[in-house]
């Protein structure tokens, strides 16, 4: 992930030269600073993905579709209550699968407060399947349909449930980031993988963490704990940050044979 939080998230997955940007709610100088990190130029980039209105996941994404000519994919409502200047619109139906720049994306809707529907993806490739939902009220059965069998998971770990109720926040606030149409806790996290996490999955990476209400430390200490219920102590965690880009995670690592461990790459095949 170039960058996760409430001021602002874009994540990259690439093969080679085929790479998309899934939310772009960096300022475009700093979304071009990070891909810069990653050696990948903006002009290098084929296609963005929406998930849905809110500024902190759109905010530069204008800009670059137009310095670069790169499309961008949203739902047509999403389009609508966005309403940018874009080189070109891609369009997102819930539930139908849709390539972009070879990559299967799967839109379908989560429950979270924006004014048009937020969607989470689920990424089909060739090393694999993402799942992919950074602003999530609760987990649903869908979401954990089109989640079952994915080998890497990008799921929302907003906040602690008692630091968000001791915190500083107005009490309708944290009323609205704790409803099933706001922000995933690390507790309701912590459950959905104790219960219910696939059996394929390699890597949980931790998104949108909070920097009033969360501490990083926290996050990975409920999530691990998590999989040591499970029996999963072989997944992977990482955890995202605002300001810097998080690790790599290559999906092909766990496409080796089985007695080769899995290795961090500069060159990994989808860098988050």
């Amino acid at each position: 992930m170039l960058g996760s939080g409430s001021a602002g998230n874009a994540t990259l997955v690439e093969d080679g030269a085929r790479r998309v940007l899934i939310d772009v709610g960096l300022s475009y100088r700093e979304v071009t600073r990070r891909l810069a990190e990653l050696e990948v130029p903006p002009e290098g980039i084929g296609g963005v993905a929406i998930t849905h209105a809110h500024g902190d996941h759109t905010r530069g994404a204008g800009l670059l579709s137009r310095r670069h000519g790169v499309p961008v994919h949203t739902t047509p409502a999403t389009r609508e209550v966005w309403a940018d200047d874009v080189a070109s619109w891609g369009e997102l139906a819930c539930d139908e699968p849709t390539d972009i720049c070879g990559f299967r994306f799967t839109p379908f809707e989560v429950l979270h407060d924006a004014e048009a529907e937020t969607v989470a993806f689920r990424i089909e490739t060739a090393d694999g399947t993402i799942g992919y939902a950074t602003d999530v009220g609760c987990v649903t059965a869908n979401l954990r349909s089109h989640f079952s069998d994915c080998r890497v998971l990008v799921m929302e770990s907003n906040h602690a449930t008692d630091l968000l109720q001791v915190g500083p926040y107005a009490r309708s606030t944290k009323a609205r980031i704790a409803s099933t149409r706001g922000h995933l806790s690390n507790e309701s996290l912590a459950g959905y993988l104790r219960d219910h996490l696939g059996r394929s999955v390699r890597c949980v990476v931790l998104a949108h963490l909070s920097r009033v209400n969360n501490m990083p430390e926290l996050a990975e200490m409920t999530c691990r704990e998590a999989l040591e219920a499970r029996g999963r102590e072989d997944v992977r965690i990482v955890v995202s940050r605002q300001d810097c880009v998080a690790e790599t995670v290559d999906l092909a690592a766990w496409s080796a044979p089985a007695h080769v461990a899995p290795t961090l790459s500069r060159q990994a095949l989808l860098p988050f």
